[in-house]
């Protein structure tokens, strides 16, 4: 799917990211992906919710840059 379509369904939106939500968004990932790992031997089920939010976290941060962000309706689609 090309990002003009996305665009035309509404699922992404041209945005002018700060460096700032770029760096939060890589931080939230980094933060989530070492607490997925800390709790990987407790719960391997909520490890797995965590990691996939940091996947989710670092994918944003990718579209921020690339001028992007998801709506917010269709966050994990898009993304």
């Amino acid at each position: 799917m090309s990002i003009d379509r996305l665009i035309e369904e509404g699922s992404i939106h041209p945005f002018n990211a700060t460096q700032d939500e770029v760096d939060r968004a890589i931080e939230i990932a980094r933060r989530d992906l070492a607490l997925a790992e800390g709790i990987l031997g407790e719960s391997l089920d909520w490890s797995y919710s965590i990691a996939y939010n940091a996947v989710l976290q670092a994918c944003r941060a990718y579209m921020f840059r690339l001028g992007y962000r998801p709506a917010s309706a269709e966050a994990h689609k898009a993304i």
